[in-house]
């Protein structure tokens, strides 16, 4: 799937033009080369529509070429890992996602150590995922799902993208709360699990991208992961409203490999912040249903370790067992 669809690719290609240097140029970068945004998912999906955006911005801003790699595996941890062992030299930099946090709960080897091994930078967006089935299914309401997949016990089958990833968990949450017969059927990204409802190979889906398919009625909207109803789909409920206790809220940021210049860190996560100003960036947020949200290093960091801690007792409640 391309990465930027024609609809989503006149509002990004506008506000590159509108973007602006609000920095002259520094000598961290002094060498003729690249800077690296790895993205561990897929193209086509929201980490990487944030991931080519925020490249754009800086290429302006520093004066030097930005380069979006996709490297998708292992629930996102064969990316974040090639960033974690790269050089701190400030020419490479991970798109990141909750995921980061969630997959130290999920594999008992997630390949690289988020706290030793990652330095944040910035927190980018909060983003809700979906609860979206096909127009053909005949669950219209949460309630009429759950029913549906506790009808004649055969159960639902819920694609998302891939073991450790938010969807997952939401898929995961919403099994354990409603009780009902759900089979988790990870991807590789939220792409081909959206995909995968669309062309009925799953019953469900519950991805963060899923809002484009959902406007344009390829897909029906039943629930919100997050606590409170999206402001851009008021008449969607949150899950919340049928499942006491859901919540399940999707964030994206950026990182760099531990001992990366603080200095660098610094300028960057200032020149995501712009980003996030920048009217058009704002309609291309709008396109994924995601909420600025930027905090710089220090806050990011903070807010990273308390999600560690909030998940890793939330899945010990649920029972996750690390593969």
């Amino acid at each position: 799937m391309n990465a930027f669809p024609r609809r989503r690719a006149g509002v990004f290609c506008a506000w590159v033009l509108a973007a602006t240097v609000t920095h002259p140029a520094v000598a961290a970068w002094p060498d003729d080369k690249p800077i690296r945004m790895i993205v561990p998912y897929t193209a086509g999906g929201a980490s990487d529509t944030l991931g080519r955006m925020v490249a754009a911005h800086l290429t302006t801003t520093l004066k030097q070429t930005v380069v979006v790699e996709n490297r998708p595996g292992a629930g996102s941890m064969l990316g974040s890992q090639f960033v974690a062992r790269a050089d701190p030299d400030g020419y490479t930099f991970l798109l990141g996602s909750i995921s980061n946090v969630l997959n130290n709960f999920f594999y008992k080897d997630p390949l690289y150590d988020l706290r030793r091994d990652l330095a944040p930078v910035a927190q980018l967006v909060t983003v809700p995922n979906y609860l979206a089935v096909a127009p053909s299914v005949p669950a219209k309401t949460i309630p009429e799902l759950i029913a549906l997949a506790k009808k004649d016990g055969k159960g639902l089958s819920c694609s998302t993208s891939g073991i450790g990833s938010s969807p997952y968990l939401s898929c995961e949450l919403f099994r354990l709360l409603s009780g009902a017969q759900i089979i988790n059927v990870p991807f590789k990204g939220g792409a081909q699990a959206i995909q995968a409802a669309i062309g009925q190979q799953s019953t469900m889906v519950f991805a963060n991208e899923a809002l484009p398919f959902i406007t344009s009625g390829q897909l029906r909207a039943l629930g919100v992961t997050t606590p409170k109803r999206a402001a851009f789909l008021p008449d969607v409920p949150a899950i919340g409203e049928s499942l006491k206790d859901y919540d399940v809220t999707a964030w994206y940021g950026v990182w760099a490999p531990a001992g990366t210049p603080s200095e660098v860190l610094e300028r960057v996560s200032e020149d995501i912040k712009a980003t996030l100003a920048q009217p058009q960036a704002r309609k291309t947020l709008a396109t994924l249903g995601a909420e600025p949200a930027h905090a710089g290093p220090k806050a990011f960091g903070q807010y990273v370790e308390q999600e560690m801690q909030r998940w890793q007792t939330l899945t010990q409640s649920m029972n996750v067992k690390p593969q």
